[in-house]
């Protein structure tokens, strides 16, 4: 019996190398601690965003992406992690403002097959939010004043015809109306 106990368990992992299953567990949202570093993020293979622009985590970014275009059902993790620059903002706000950084954000982004969804936890509160596409824009720099020549961004949304110009008019627009639901989920700045 024991014997094969051990030939099953060996076929079982014969397969599973076979058939290229990946063992990728990452901590759940509701286990991370407070202090979650951006150091233990990198460590972990998150997507790491530092002041909008990706870090690390490329690889696992670009394997989410083929998998999900194949589709595949993949995940993975992003960890947005946002500074205060004294050199771009008022002293005044500066002082009332340093103790909230850093800001860090961690979301995790699946793809089931046929929808993403994003998930994240805010105030002890979970937030899910389901896509039906995302979509890939690269450009030059929105304005001759940018610090970064051109860009690859990645957002999630419901609509595959929006354009990456109709995105940002509706979040600069005052009017409600031209407000789209969409949501960064990547982004790389060429310097």
């Amino acid at each position: 019996m024991k014997k094969f106990t051990v030939i099953v368990l060996m076929l079982v992992c014969l397969l599973c190398a076979g058939c290229g299953v990946k063992e990728k567990t990452l901590t759940p949202l509701e286990a991370l601690p407070e202090d979650y570093s951006l150091e233990q993020a990198k460590a972990d293979g998150c997507v790491v965003h530092e002041d909008g622009d990706v870090s690390a985590g490329q690889e696992a970014w670009e394997e989410f992406v083929s998998d999900a275009a194949a589709g595949k059902s993949a995940g993975v993790r992003l960890y947005d992690y946002y500074t205060l620059d004294p050199e771009s903002c008022s002293p005044e706000y500066y002082e009332a403002e340093k103790d909230n950084y850093p800001h860090i954000f961690v979301r995790d982004l699946s793809f089931d097959g046929e929808k993403y969804s994003l998930r994240w936890l805010e105030d002890g509160r979970e937030y899910v939010r389901e896509y039906e596409y995302m979509l890939r824009y690269e450009d030059e720099a929105e304005s001759e004043t940018a610090l970064y020549s051109s860009y690859v961004r990645y957002v999630l949304t419901h609509d595959e015809t929006v354009t990456w110009e109709d995105i940002f008019r509706g979040m600069v627009s005052s009017q409600l109306g031209d407000w789209i639901d969409a949501s960064t989920v990547y982004m790389d700045l060429i310097y």
